[in-house]
């Protein structure tokens, strides 16, 4: 197994896509993954739905067992069965990687109501195959409005503006603030805002400050991500929400991922 593995991070990708259909075939499996040259993204298909993504190693250990799977998992993870949905909603997602969120909420929302942040170059551009109906924005959302520096751990989705201790390079990247955004855009109210951003969401949620009454929800992703010393965020943003008239709906310990209800809309 771990030479399968060695194999899939081979430079050439027509050697590592058929190492990870043999392992796919190995464990019964009818999933098939495939390199699209023109894209330079991988894909996954699994029935009639193919399914894009940049990095081989994680998008096997993503979708490896199924995209319902993934969509499940992602979207229990965040305590989404807590919301209803309608299709009139708007979703923003910050930190939305290959657009993973969309596999549950197709159907629930109408696809232009979701809104994407995301600056990973390769990331964005599955994001605009996956959920082609949406919004996307190679933006970082931030508390300021500038350029800065981005750091690129695309395998372990780790990717930031705050210097992490792995990465494999960094770019220059636009940030812009979620209360810029929404006056721009002439948004209403926002259903859910989730936010992840690998120790980089206070600054976003300090940017948002002036939009927090037009959040209904607010799911929110603290883990052990901020920089090198690995520190989390969650305390922090939690007491932040709490000063806003946010209620605490549910707490995922296992992920430290907490959904939060906006008291002033209900």
């Amino acid at each position: 197994m771990k030479l399968g593995y060695g194999l899939m991070k081979n430079n050439n990708p027509t050697v590592s896509v058929r190492v990870a259909n043999m392992k796919l075939r190995f464990k019964g499996s009818n999933l098939r993954i495939k390199y699209n040259e023109e894209e330079k993204l991988y894909s996954i298909k699994d029935a009639n739905k193919v399914y894009f993504f940049g990095n081989l190693i994680r998008g096997y250990g993503l979708y490896g067992k199924g995209l319902k799977r993934r969509a499940k998992i992602l979207y229990n993870s965040y305590l989404l069965n807590n919301i209803k949905f309608t299709q009139e909603d708007c979703v923003i997602d910050c930190g939305a990687n290959y657009g993973d969120l969309w596999l549950s909420l197709e159907g629930q929302i109408k696809p232009e109501g979701y809104i994407t942040f995301e600056p990973g170059l390769l990331e964005h551009e599955a994001i605009k195959i996956n959920a082609p109906n949406g919004i996307h924005n190679k933006l970082g959302l931030s508390n300021k409005i500038e350029s800065v520096r981005f750091f690129v751990n695309e395998q372990d989705a780790d990717s930031s503006i705050v210097e992490p201790q792995n990465y494999s390079h960094y770019i220059d990247i636009e940030t812009t603030t979620l209360s810029q955004y929404f006056q721009s855009q002439k948004l209403g109210k926002i259903k859910l805002f989730k936010l992840e951003a690998e120790g980089f969401e206070p600054e976003i949620l300090e940017g948002a400050s002036d939009v927090l009454k037009n959040i209904e929800f607010i799911a929110l992703d603290g883990g052990y991500e901020r920089g090198k010393n690995h520190e989390e965020t969650f305390s922090q943003i939690c007491n932040s929400l709490l000063k806003e008239n946010f209620k605490l709906v549910s707490v995922n310990f296992d992920w430290r991922r907490a959904l939060f209800l906006n008291q002033r809309l209900n």
